[in-house]
């Protein structure tokens, strides 16, 4: 393999780790893997939010080079879509925060489950993300893939930049090599993600309920926090 080859595909490799382990991701694979307290479980939810993203930085790619000969788009793409990926992963956190005080309030009811008194069941409508939503079939992972793809709403600026100079140099086949490193760098970094959210939620668990409801509900609040900015933040006109 020469060494132009290793470098190009070196470097997909990376801009696929760094762009897994952005904030909005590694928050949104957070928020649907906390209720799988199991680490291979999770780590699949991990890799079905990447192929879905994967997916659409593939068609991004498309639409630059073979359709629209062009490595930028007008920024008014990436604040639309930044805005999209702030609302997907606002409803997450959502998701994710009231998922917890569910698991809270279920634990106090069964603690407290030879008396009369009662605590009220919350429960947010979100489609395929409803805190009793733990199915392991393919329609659930479905679910994970779109999720993953509203995240890439707005175009991949580094990919796109680093396969328009790529492509001149070394031809369609290397890119097309790179295009699949950057996939398979972005899928396992994601699965390990998956993975590793899924192994501390199965030891919270472990140690009760409770605990791992509480830490879930703070964890999807701070989900919020960061969707609020990112959304604030695309849909302020600049000065």
């Amino acid at each position: 393999m020469s060494g132009p080859l290793v470098a190009a595909l070196a470097t997909a490799g990376v801009l696929g780790v760094t762009h897994a382990i952005e904030p909005d991701h590694v928050a949104g694979i957070s928020s649907v893997t906390t209720e799988y307290g199991d680490s291979r479980v999770a780590a699949l939810v991990g890799a079905c939010f990447s192929l879905g993203h994967v997916a659409l930085v593939v068609v991004w790619l498309t639409a630059a080079s073979l359709l629209l000969d062009r490595t930028a788009f007008p920024p008014l793409y990436d604040r639309l879509g930044t805005i999209g990926a702030g609302l997907v992963l606002g409803l997450l956190g959502a998701s994710m925060a009231v998922a917890g005080i569910r698991r809270v309030l279920r634990t106090d009811e069964h603690d407290h489950e030879h008396t009369t008194h009662s605590h009220p069941h919350l429960h947010l409508p979100l489609p395929g993300f409803d805190g009793h939503d733990h199915s392991h079939d393919v329609r659930s992972y479905l679910k994970t893939g779109l999720v993953g793809a509203l995240f890439t709403l707005s175009p991949p600026v580094s990919m796109l930049v680093f396969a328009s100079t790529l492509l001149p140099r070394a031809g369609a086949g290397v890119v097309s090599l790179a295009v699949l490193t950057y996939a398979v760098a972005i899928t396992v970094t994601m699965s390990l993600l998956g993975a590793g959210v899924g192994t501390v939620f199965g030891r919270l668990d472990e140690r009760g309920a409770t605990l791992h409801g509480a830490v879930q509900a703070i964890g999807g609040v701070a989900v919020v926090a960061l969707a609020a900015v990112l959304f604030l933040g695309a849909a302020t006109p600049p000065a």
